[in-house]
C-alpha cells in the first residue's frame, strides 16, 4: 500500500508540476504576444513617420514647382499682353483695311 500511496503521491506532484509547465508556457506567451504587438505598434507608427514625411516633402517640391510654373505663365502671358499692345494698332487698321478693300 505504501507503493501505491507513493505512486499517488508522485503523480499528484507530478500534475502539479505539469500545471505550473502550462501555466508559465501560457505566461511567457502572452508576454511573448504584447511584446510582439507592441514592437509591431511601434514599427508601424515609425513607418507611418516616415511615409507622413515623405508625403510633406513630395508636396514641398510640389508647391515649388506649381509656384514656378505660376510665374512662367504671368510672365508669358505679360509678353502676350505687352506684343498685343505693341501692335493692336497696327493690328486693327490691317482687320479694318482688308474689311474695308475687300
Amino acid at each position: 500500500m505504501e507503493i501505491l500511496q507513493q505512486i499517488i503521491d508522485m503523480d499528484k506532484s507530478a500534475s502539479a508540476r505539469v500545471e505550473m509547465a502550462v501555466e508559465e508556457e501560457r505566461r511567457l506567451s502572452d508576454e511573448s504576444g504584447e511584446k510582439s504587438s507592441k514592437a509591431f505598434e511601434e514599427t508601424v507608427a515609425a513607418e507611418r513617420a516616415k511615409v507622413e514625411e515623405f508625403c510633406k516633402e513630395q508636396q514641398k517640391i510640389l508647391d515649388e514647382r506649381l509656384s514656378k510654373s505660376d510665374k512662367t505663365i504671368a510672365e508669358e502671358c505679360e509678353k502676350l499682353d505687352e506684343r498685343f499692345n505693341a501692335h493692336k494698332e497696327q493690328w486693327k487698321a490691317e482687320i479694318i483695311s482688308r474689311i474695308t478693300e475687300g
